[in-house]
Order: structure tokens, then C-alpha cells, then sequence
């Protein structure tokens, strides 16, 4: 996991960061809807959303077995939670139409801060919770989710 401000994205040895950083310099991003833009077949693409944030217990973590994330806030500030693998419980089976599984935790999660202006790198099998409120309160938020596949 990595979080970090989008303009120190070249700092990191993340695949696609190049066609990463070209997209988002050539794209006007508050006019984005909420369509699957492809940017490289299915090795890299990026799903757009506006969404309001949700207390966390109102959501579950999930993981991704082929495709990473780099989640960039465009727009407003959310809670990312992050467990070890070591306390999760399934609630579904693997969908590899959607590249997504599941689960509850049983362990204290960490609260990631994600603010706008700032993304984070989530690896295959790094179990994830997103758009969780930030201090207790809803907020709109407008994200890009990039898909950058790793096997």
C-alpha cells in the first residue's frame, strides 16, 4: 500500500504510472461521468465515481486477486480502512468477472486519510475498505479508481 500525493505518483515503482500521469494531465476531471474509460485494453483502465462517504460499518472489505488500484481523490476527503489478511472472514466467494471478493474483519482496521489531491496504491490480495467518512461526517466525494492489471 502506498498513499501519497498524485504529483510524487513517479517516485514510485507502480506499473502504468507513465500512462497514469499523461491521462490525468490531458483529462479534464470534474467532467468525467461515471463510465469505464479504457486507457490500454484490459491492462489498464480507470472507473470514475461520485459518491457520498458512509460510516464504515455500513460496508465491507474487499480484495482483487488480477488487478491493483490506485484510487486518486479527486474531490473531497475519504476514510480508506485496511486490515491484515490473517483477521478476515469471507462473505463471498471470488467473482472473476468482477476480480473482487468479500469479507468481514475482526480486527482493528487502520483509517487511512485520503484527501483530495491524494491516492492510494492498493496491491492484489490487500484487503481494502473505501468511501468511509472522515470524522464522523458524509461527504461528497469524486474519485478515479485506476484498474492496473498485475497478472
Amino acid at each position: 500500500m502506498i498513499l501519497d500525493d498524485i504529483r510524487n505518483l513517479s517516485r514510485y515503482n507502480i506499473p502504468m504510472a507513465a500512462e497514469i500521469s499523461a491521462y490525468l494531465q490531458a483529462t479534464d476531471l470534474l467532467a468525467l461521468d461515471q463510465e469505464e474509460i479504457v486507457i490500454d485494453g484490459r491492462r489498464l483502465f480507470v472507473r470514475p465515481s461520485v459518491y457520498t462517504t458512509r460510516p464504515a460499518t455500513q460496508a465491507n472489505f474487499e480484495t482483487h486477486q488480477v488487478y491493483a488500484d490506485l484510487q486518486y481523490v479527486v474531490d473531497g476527503v475519504e476514510v480508506i480502512q485496511l486490515v491484515s489478511s490473517e483477521v478476515l472472514a469471507p462473505l463471498t466467494e471470488y467473482d472473476s468477472q468482477k476480480d473482487i471478493r468479500f469479507f468481514s474483519a475482526a480486527g482493528q482496521p487502520t483509517d487511512l486519510v485520503v484527501k483530495q489531491g491524494f491516492f492510494v496504491f492498493l496491491y492484489p490480495g490487500e484487503a481494502h475498505r473505501p468511501c468511509c467518512q472522515y470524522m464522523s461526517q458524509s461527504t461528497k466525494v469524486r474519485k478515479l479508481v485506476f484498474k492496473i492489471r498485475m497478472n
